[in-house]
């Protein structure tokens, strides 16, 4: 089965469980002012990213766009938003990596299905 490509900004999606007590939780990366709040933007769209993989099988992505399977899911990632974002505020990949893996077995429940267990792999992986 062909991996998704999980570039390190998509990290960001996943390094912190959620907001701090009486905060609002950030769902924008514009809206970040440090890393924390840059990941819990990122958990925001990673767990739109698992809902619409829910239930998908490869071959039903395949049918749907020949060329690219997951372009439905390209959009929804706004991996250079993230990556310019983590830039600005000097997010070390590292440091979101250590981060994200808090939070892993969190959005795992939300995988249903090969794609979307394929999806989440890579950063399962990342935390052994």
């Amino acid at each position: 089965m062909r991996r998704l490509r999980v570039p390190i900004a998509v990290l960001v999606f996943w390094a912190v469980g959620g907001a701090a007590c009486g905060s609002p939780e950030v769902t924008d990366s514009a809206d970040a002012t440090d890393c924390v709040e840059l990941v819990e933007a990122g958990r925001a769209v990673a767990e739109r990213v698992l809902e619409r993989l829910s239930g998908q099988t490869l071959l039903e992505l395949e049918a749907a766009n020949p060329g690219d399977p997951f372009a439905a899911i390209d959009p929804l990632m706004r991996t250079s938003e993230l990556d310019q974002r983590a830039d600005e505020l000097g997010c070390h990949p590292e440091e979101l990596r250590v981060q994200a893996c808090e939070i892993y077995g969190g959005l795992a429940y939300r995988a249903r299905g090969e794609v979307a267990s394929d999806f989440l792999a890579p950063y399962l992986e990342s935390c052994d």
